[in-house]
């Protein structure tokens, strides 16, 4: 969605005011939003809703800003909202695209710039990313509340303790687990390369947590490591058990090494031509098992 402001304050340099300026804005936003949806592609675009309506009088420009500005939407009834893990599939899906429409704005800029009048981003130059120096401080196996700044997670005690067990192997064979680059839920460097590990404990249903993994290993790494110019990292998905041979073999396709616990040892397969965690954590004890 665009944001109404900033096309509002574009029009008083043409001397518009009141009504006048309203106007002109709204079909800026009507204008640019339609242009946009022209360059998505047919599947970015299938089954959203791309007309949405507020409900409010013409009168107060916001809302109708809001509606003008729609790229693409989703309804939910508020009576049966979905369970979490389509809000989380669809919430990545905007997120994907939200990123696909910055891209299209800045070509739309930089080749021919008046058919836009707002920039690609915020308006803001975006700060340069300064790395932590990597740290890692066990937490609490004790359950624990974490209040985030949008929603507030639960920590259960089996998720820390085994997050906790793996840096403690990491960093026994001389690698550099840290636990302090949030929203990630540990990395871990050496030997030349760098890892990103998404842990989870798996509960009735192993896939809900291997998609899980998959989609927050993908979101972080775009995020925090392409949106900052870093280097991609290796990707893995730690489980607290076994996931099953079809689950490991989605992972490995999408370049994923699979880890998980079994009984005392570690176990888990990586895909081709990639530096494997796995090997570098058990190298100094037993071979790794595979499935």
């Amino acid at each position: 969605m665009l944001v109404p402001g900033r096309h509002r304050r574009v029009r008083p340099a043409l001397g518009l005011t009141g009504v006048a300026q309203d106007r002109a804005a709204l079909a800026e936003l009507r204008a640019e939003s339609a242009l946009l949806r022209k360059h998505l592609s047919y599947e970015t675009l299938a089954g959203l809703t791309q007309a949405i309506d507020l409900g409010a009088p013409r009168k107060y420009f916001l809302p109708c800003g809001y509606e003008e500005g729609n790229i693409a939407a989703i309804e939910y009834n508020p009576a049966q909202l979905p369970d979490e893990e389509t809000l989380r599939a669809d919430l990545s899906r905007f997120l994907a695209l939200y990123a696909a429409c910055i891209e299209i704005k800045q070509e739309i800029l930089a080749n021919d710039p008046g058919l836009i009048k707002t920039t690609a981003g915020s308006g803001k130059s975006k700060p340069k990313f300064k790395a932590k120096p990597p740290a890692f401080r066990p937490k609490t196996p004790a359950e624990y509340r974490a209040r985030m700044k949008e929603y507030v997670q639960d920590r259960k005690p089996r998720h820390e303790a085994l997050l906790n067990d793996f840096a403690k192997h990491a960093k026994a064979a001389g690698l550099v687990p840290a636990n302090n680059a949030h929203p990630c839920d540990l990395t871990v460097t050496g030997q030349g390369n760098h890892w990103l590990v998404e842990v989870k404990t798996v509960g009735a249903n192993a896939e809900h947590a291997v998609r899980d993994a998959i989609g927050q290993l993908f979101s972080y790494r775009h995020f925090c490591y392409r949106e900052n110019d870093r280097t991609d990292p290796s990707l893995v998905a730690l489980f607290s058990e076994p996931v099953g041979p079809a689950l490991v073999d989605l992972m490995v396709s999408l370049g994923i090494e699979a880890i998980w616990r079994q009984g005392a040892e570690w176990c888990g397969r990586t895909p081709i031509d990639t530096q494997s965690l796995l090997t570098a954590v058990t190298a100094s004890t037993a071979a790794p098992a595979s499935l």
